[in-house]
């Protein structure tokens, strides 16, 4: 089970990379952050299995 302060701070990582990402015009940049985004996604969605 994952604590609630653990969600906090994958929230608030979330929220980070969205932020960067609206801001920046560099590709691969955007590209690295979309991936970052998806494995934050992906972490999250396998805690909620257990």
């Amino acid at each position: 089970m994952v604590s609630n302060s653990e969600i906090s701070l994958f929230l608030r990582e979330l929220d980070r990379l969205i932020f960067e990402l609206k801001k920046c015009n560099d590709s691969q940049v955007l590209k690295n952050i979309y991936e970052d985004i998806q494995l934050l996604l992906n972490a999250l969605a396998m805690t909620a299995i257990d």
